[in-house]
């Protein structure tokens, strides 16, 4: 695709602005919920599987819907699929405010996970295909601090607008003031987001890859229906699923690829040794801080007797130390900046080291596991924003969509992951006759240790195989003459969309004025 601005002159730093708060929104949505859900099933009168499903349907549907509406912002500009989002994420938001029973809840909750699902598509694809160098390291940066800022602020205004019963709307509040905030926030974007000239559409036999597309999201869902869903006990089946299912989805796109058409997920640019190592860390990573933060809630309440309030201010320090180390990728020397991922992931293993070992307790003061928790949001920040740094280096921009998509459905898929398995066993510890809370909290923090011991590994070898930044050409392009090969062997045909495998950044260390051409939108 070939990114122009409008005719007027737009900053990079507006642009980038509209986009990370449609993101500070989708996550302020599902931590504000999440606090809002007693209420919910207080006035609803639901059950818990309903209560569940109503928290989860959000999780499930944009987990789904990341890697198509994420080549959608390809085909269609990265401006018109965000707009499209934001506005669906607003109507979204103004029918769970006024649901009249459980039911219309959980679908406004699908409605608004497939309204997030193409708002944060685009905002990896528009970093990665607007900003080049530093400005890209810099935009990566504040996006390390949206994702901290909002779980952050969803966290506090979650309980104080429940509590400050707006209006006599009680929970409702959650979702009623997202209306005239997304209105607003629509209104800039169709000021200050640059227009898009789409990419030429790749014509020929299997143009549109609808059966990888259906299948790329049955292998999703049967991955997290049964690690979301406690109830009834044959959905276990649809986990063993998964693997015919994921290995029938790489053939099919092997042939798609074969005969020239454009898959659902293309992973010939995600199967060089720098990517692959990359994404493990990150996957890594992911995994261990969505598992701490949920058990921090369990061992803060459970085990320590700490009040809610005060548990859900614990992990506070966490989050913002995260987006704290974000603008440091920006400010480091290259040299400094390679090393970055494998010093995150160091500081995030000595943080799960330290937890079960400082002093924290009824009657003893927590500073010391908060702050045991701010070393390891701080390495998660730096490790979360320079392995972003280094897939966008390694992956050019024609494949934003495929990296967007992964990376996003991928954090998805761990995250319920890591609740599952290190949640499960925390509780299985802590209610077992020969263990119990402290040996479950120190058993738990081991195992993410390991975890992030060995993505801190895989971050060195990530960091050893990156291409220079310095190196003009292609970083996905082969040695091999006969082209670009896939991990199933399929040869990558040449790019239609030109002659350049990487198009002008829009918005490059110095903001410039666009090019005045016709659009499409």
């Amino acid at each position: 695709m070939h990114t122009t601005t409008g005719g007027r002159t737009r900053t990079g730093g507006t642009a980038l602005l509209v986009l990370l708060i449609g993101q500070a929104m989708a996550n302020i949505d599902l931590a504000i919920v999440n606090l809002a859900a007693p209420a919910v099933s207080a006035d609803l009168d639901v059950d818990s599987s309903q209560l569940t499903l109503m928290v989860t349907a959000y999780a499930l549907c944009s987990a789904v819907l990341l890697a198509p509406a994420a080549r959608l912002g390809e085909h269609h500009g990265v401006r018109r699929v965000y707009l499209w989002g934001l506005s669906l994420f607003t109507i979204a938001s103004l029918a769970c405010g006024l649901a009249p029973d459980i039911a219309s809840l959980i679908a406004g909750r699908c409605l608004q996970g497939a309204a997030t699902a193409l708002m944060i598509s685009q905002v990896l694809v528009g970093i990665h295909r607007w900003f080049t160098g530093t400005a890209r390291a810099r935009a990566l940066g504040w996006h390390a601090v949206t994702l901290s800022g909002g779980a952050a602020l969803g966290q506090v205004l979650g309980g104080v607008i429940v509590s400050a019963n707006l209006f006599d709307t009680g929970w409702r509040a959650v979702f009623l003031l997202k209306v005239p905030v997304g209105a607003l926030v629509l209104l800039l974007g169709l000021a200050l987001l640059p227009r898009e000239r789409p990419a030429p559409t790749r014509t020929g036999r299997g143009g549109n890859d609808i059966p990888g597309t259906v299948l790329l999201a049955a292998t999703t869902l049967s991955v997290l229906i049964p690690l979301s869903l406690e109830r009834p006990d044959w959905i276990w089946v649809l986990l063993l699923a998964s693997v015919p299912l994921a290995v029938q989805f790489l053939r099919t796109e092997r042939r798609v690829i074969a005969r020239g058409g454009k898959p659902a997920l293309d992973l010939r640019p995600l199967s060089t040794p720098a990517v692959r190592w990359s994404l493990t860390a990150y996957a890594g990573t992911t995994l261990t801080y969505i598992a701490m933060l949920y058990l921090l809630s369990l061992h803060l309440q459970k085990h320590l007797d700490l009040p809610a309030w005060q548990a859900g201010l614990v992990p506070l320090g966490w989050v913002l130390a995260f987006g704290l180390a974000g603008p440091v990728l920006g400010r480091s020397p290259r040299a400094v900046a390679r090393l970055l991922p494998f010093a995150g992931c160091a500081m995030l293993t000595v943080a799960y080291g330290l937890a079960p070992v400082v002093p924290a307790g009824p009657g003893t003061a927590v500073w010391p596991l908060t702050a045991a928790l701010c070393l390891g949001g701080f390495g998660l920040g730096l490790a979360h924003t320079s392995l972003l740094n280094l897939l966008t280096t390694a992956v050019p921009p024609r494949h934003a969509s495929t990296l967007s998509g992964t990376v996003n459905t991928l954090s998805t898929v761990v995250g319920v992951i890591g609740i599952t398995l290190f949640g499960s066993g925390y509780s299985w510890l802590n209610d077992s006759d020969r263990a119990g809370p402290a040996t479950a909290w120190t058993l738990t923090c081991a195992g993410l240790a390991l975890v992030t011991g060995l993505c801190a590994f895989a971050a060195l070898r990530a960091a050893a195989t990156a291409p220079s930044p310095s190196d003009p050409s292609d970083p996905s392009a082969p040695s091999d003459p006969r082209g670009a090969v896939d991990a199933a062997g399929a040869a990558e045909p040449p790019d239609p969309a030109g002659a350049t495998s990487t198009p002008g950044a829009v918005f490059p260390t110095k903001d410039r004025p666009g090019l005045s051409t016709p659009d499409a939108d």
